[in-house]
């Protein structure tokens, strides 16, 4: 199969995954349709296949034929097991009537650890000892911090969130290196940052009784009348399999 076919292949997949998740998204945050919740579930699934399909055209237009899933490069493989632990978190805090926080986290953890390979792997060889020793530091601190501040109420759900999401502000500051598609992996990860921000707000208001809102910036954002978690989560798992589409140019072996 020729490249200009791929490429064909290609842009009507990603029109096909877009119009998609806009279309999800008017259904969920501008007409609230009643399914909303099962929809938020479908966006995510959607998400996931996409990856896997973008995967695919992209082996076809390195090996000018449709091969097996297999075949694809470890960085590959990687986003896409981010993309599947994502839609494992969303099962357990979205799409069950009983909401499994913990197992949740850990899923979500897992799809960050799976980016820092992934941005770990593009990285330059004289580079990935620096991207190490920064997440290593960044998250013993963080975890130190945690219980200065916790004590006794320290508990795994709060650690692995905090471990989470510094790994997260991490590869987002780190994604525009990498290549291909490392800015708008950079994109994906600031919406999904700015979600998990306003997860966060959420859970320490209701921990602390409410104190939070009474910061009149929070307040606005915390009582607002909008889901601004779910007006940027969408956004960032329709951009994020984005990335490895085929047709961008990368400098490095895809074969890593």
């Amino acid at each position: 199969m020729t490249k200009s076919k791929i490429s064909l292949i290609s842009n009507i997949a990603a029109v096909l995954f877009v119009a998609a998740e806009a279309t999800l998204f008017y259904l969920i945050h501008i007409s609230k349709v009643s399914s909303d919740i099962s929809l938020r579930y479908l966006s995510i699934q959607i998400a996931a296949a996409f990856s896997l399909i973008f995967i695919t055209l992209r082996m076809a237009e390195r090996n000018g034929k449709f091969p097996e899933i297999l075949h694809a490069s470890k960085k590959e493989i990687l986003l896409v097991l981010a993309m599947l632990c994502t839609l494992a978190a969303d099962y357990f805090l979205v799409a069950i009537p009983e909401m499994k926080r913990m197992e949740g986290m850990i899923c979500f953890l897992g799809t960050k650890l799976f980016i820092s390979l992934y941005l770990l792997m593009g990285a330059k060889k004289e580079k990935r000892k620096m991207h190490l020793t920064v997440r290593a530091v960044a998250t013993l601190v963080i975890v130190i911090i945690t219980f200065a501040v916790l004590l006794e109420s320290a508990d795994a759900l709060a650690i692995v969130s905090v471990i989470y999401y510094v790994n997260l502000i991490i590869s987002m500051v780190l994604a525009p290196s990498s290549k291909p598609g490392g800015i708008l992996l950079c994109i994906g990860l600031l919406l999904f940052a700015l979600c998990d921000i306003n997860v966060g707000l959420t859970v320490l208001n209701d921990l602390y009784g409410g104190g939070i809102s009474e910061i009149p910036l929070l307040h606005k954002i915390l009582y607002s009348g909008i889901d601004l978690a779910w007006i940027f989560y969408l956004p960032s798992q329709t951009v994020i399999p984005l990335t490895i589409l085929p047709g961008k140019k990368n400098n490095s072996k895809e074969k890593l």
